[in-house]
């Protein structure tokens, strides 16, 4: 009767560890002779059509606005997308408000905007854009003729005048660079015009200066200018400059010499920095892939921009006073460009 017991009882253990190790088996694949294991998804990069906000036709944004978005797009099938007419400040606006994925700014214009100050007062602080990348500077350019009286700033008094078109960098800077002399627009009379029909007015003796304080360079609307009649550059005082470059964006600058006809010596002055944004929720991998792109191309872009020569490759990676895009970010530490 034991004996009977102690089998029933070895054959009860037998059977729950075969039910056991059935169960076991239930959570494994079964590999079939000669498959693979299954591989992880892989993660497929963002698909855009990007929206870029340039300037108006045959702008130095709009010339290397396209040079970019071609390499970007050939480098990335991800990336579709055009380039759109603009102005600085609409640039800032649309892509805060989604009309633009991208955007060429300045620094000027972007800290306005981040502050809610001058242009953007009625809108408020915007505080959801992104720097992108740096690229060249955009120095000043106040030009007289050769035998004008006008050798100081404060001789422009009385003097007709034009700032290039009004709400500009050139118009901001301008009425920052004449309050420090104790002056404003109302001490000379002044017209908002184009770049090309400012630099006309001059040529015609309708203009006895350009108030071009932050323009790219060699500038065509002064090569014009200076082709007609022997021109100079009036330069800004260095404590001027100190004061100027108290404002967020702007920077100390002094245009080389050699430019333009007839004037070989450099000039003191400012500058602001032209600069690409996107919005703080744009795609991370899409900026990662578009500053490397840029960067990868860095070399052809003086042949398509002149201004772009006096642009260094690791500038890009530049402090514009806003935040840096993540992805970005990490592509300038990887270079090691942010430490």
């Amino acid at each position: 009767m034991i004996k009977f017991k102690r089998s029933l009882v070895a054959g009860i253990l037998v059977t729950a560890l075969l039910f056991i190790s059935i169960i076991s088996g239930c959570g494994q694949q079964v590999k079939e002779p000669g498959t693979q294991p299954a591989k992880e998804p892989s993660v497929q990069p963002t698909k855009i059509d990007i929206r870029w906000g340039t300037i108006t036709a045959g702008g130095a944004w709009q010339v290397i606005g396209s040079a970019m978005l071609e390499d970007i797009k050939k480098a990335n099938p991800n990336i579709t997308g055009s380039i759109l007419p603009s102005t600085t400040s609409g640039n800032v606006v649309g892509v805060h408000e989604g009309q633009f994925e991208v955007g060429f700014s300045l620094t000027d214009t972007t800290a306005q905007a981040w502050q809610g100050e001058g242009y953007f007062k009625d809108k408020g602080q915007i505080r959801d854009i992104r720097n992108l990348a740096a690229l060249y500077p955009q120095a000043t350019h106040i030009v007289v003729w050769a035998d004008s009286n006008i050798n100081s700033i404060e001789d422009l008094k009385g003097k007709r005048v034009s700032p290039g078109a009004k709400g500009l960098s050139c118009d901001l800077q301008s009425q920052r660079l004449l309050k420090l002399y104790g002056m404003s627009y109302d001490d000379m009379t002044v017209q908002f015009l184009s770049f090309d029909d400012a630099a006309q007015q001059m040529i015609d003796r309708h203009l006895d200066a350009l108030l071009f304080v932050t323009v790219p360079f060699p500038f065509a609307s002064v090569i014009n200018v200076g082709s007609q009649r022997p021109i100079r550059l009036l330069p800004i005082p260095a404590d001027k400059v100190a004061e100027l470059a108290k404002f967020p964006g702007v920077e100390p600058y002094t245009l080389p010499g050699g430019l333009y006809q007839g004037v070989d010596h450099a000039v003191e002055g400012i500058a602001v920095r032209a600069h690409i944004i996107v919005r703080e929720d744009f795609p991370e991998d899409v900026a990662y892939s578009m500053v490397k792109t840029i960067a990868e191309n860095f070399e052809r872009y003086p042949g398509v921009l002149k201004a772009m020569s006096y642009a260094r490759l690791e500038d890009m990676a530049m402090d514009t006073g806003i935040p840096m895009h993540p992805g970005a970010e990490r592509y300038y530490r990887e270079r090691g460009w942010i430490k």
